[in-house]
């Protein structure tokens, strides 16, 4: 592998722990002492194969790796953890997991993925290995929200390599799916797996809201020079860290304290070396503009926790020129008829993951993924 990063050095650190707390850091529940094994063994291969989905490289970057799996390594006491995300994208980068038929659990089964981000994919992946046709429903492009993700984060590169695995696996229909044609899929299918993820974006609800940039939006095509972000989650700091590559002056104004910000510590610390400024216990209440200059009148809050929010009487006005609006987005439960997604499962041939039953990030949404396959393959 022609990389800078010493792989096989880093294998070599791990000290395969007979309980490996590593693996019980990892949402997908990896077993990451075998696959640093395997690695430094040369066996690539059936290291990629342990690992049994295609997103490995992605993973490796996008995951909070030091919250997790190195979070959990015992060198992390004392010193630095294995950095496994490193060792995971690394090898991924050249050896992809290939799709392919591994098994006939689900032969001639159909089966419809409704979504095509990441936990739909792993989900369509591990039916079609076991023989399953696989018809993908995404009304836009598949792993559409991988894509938001700026490339400093996420390299372009690493999701073409993953669309390259897919290509040609699955029937792919460019379609909206609605409540209707959800329960005409429950007829016409063997197994639907719901995996829409957050497709619906929290309102700001405040006066002036059209002058705000919805975060999909600006994370296509940043713009602005006095630019400030609403919200703080991971979404926020991409648009706050690429306004700032863009030449922008960037605030981030979050409702709460730095330590409620839901973002990753790791986002969050490079924003600040990045020159983004934090204003904490702010909510934003109105906004205005004249076309060029904008408005943006904001609250004191006073908060507990992730819990009670107030609101206050004290405000100030700050000016500038662009406001995103990066509170993050939800389930869209209209296909269930405003049914949770737990009430859709109850059904024999349906199951839900990702952002449909809770999940935040792209490892859970993975996990979900494979765990539903297993039961769907299991029942089958």
């Amino acid at each position: 592998m022609n990389n800078m990063f010493d792989y096989l050095s880093e294998c070599d650190r791990c000290l395969h722990c007979a309980k490996a707390r590593c693996t019980r850091g990892c949402p997908v529940g990896n077993d990451i002492s075998e696959f640093l094994r395997l690695v430094r063994n040369g066996e690539i291969a059936k290291a990629v194969e342990l690992i049994g989905h295609p997103f490995g490289e992605i993973c490796g970057y996008v995951c909070p790796c030091e919250e997790q799996c190195q979070g959990s390594c015992v060198l992390a006491t004392k010193g630095q953890a294995v950095q496994a995300g490193a060792v995971e994208r690394t090898v991924f980068a050249e050896h992809p997991f290939p799709v392919v038929r591994r098994g006939t659990l689900a032969l001639n089964k159909k089966v419809a993925v409704v979504g095509g981000g990441v936990g739909g994919i792993a989900f369509a992946c591990a039916m079609y290995g076991e023989g399953a046709d696989v018809t993908i429903f995404e009304r836009k492009q598949l792993l559409s929200t991988l894509r938001l993700i700026p490339n400093f984060r996420l390299p372009k590169e690493a999701i073409e390599r993953v669309e390259k695995q897919i290509e040609g696996k699955f029937e792919v229909v460019s379609k909206h799916v609605d409540a209707d044609m959800f329960a005409e899929l429950q007829q016409r299918f063997d197994v639907v797996y719901l995996a829409t993820g957050a497709t619906k974006l929290y309102p700001l609800d405040v006066d002036g809201e059209d002058f705000c940039t919805p975060y999909d939006d600006f994370l296509r095509s940043p713009h602005g020079k006095e630019v400030v972000v609403i919200g703080g989650g991971n979404t926020a700091m991409d648009c706050a860290r690429l306004a700032v590559r863009s030449g922008a002056s960037v605030a981030v104004a979050y409702r709460r304290t730095f330590s409620d910000m839901p973002a990753f510590r790791k986002e969050i610390d490079c924003a600040k070396r990045e020159g983004v400024k934090f204003v904490f216990n702010v909510a934003p209440v109105c906004l205005s503009g004249d076309g060029e200059q904008l408005s943006l009148t904001l609250a004191e809050t006073v908060s507990e926790g992730r819990g009670k929010l107030t609101i206050t009487d004290k405000t100030h006005t700050v000016c500038c020129d662009t406001v995103v609006s990066a509170l993050g987005s939800r389930f869209d439960s209209d296909i269930l008829h405003g049914a949770p997604a737990s009430e859709a499962t109850q059904c024999a041939n349906v199951y839900a993951g990702g952002d449909a039953t809770g999940g935040k990030t792209v490892a859970q949404a993975v996990s979900d993924g494979l765990k539903n396959a297993q039961k769907a393959l299991c029942r089958e």
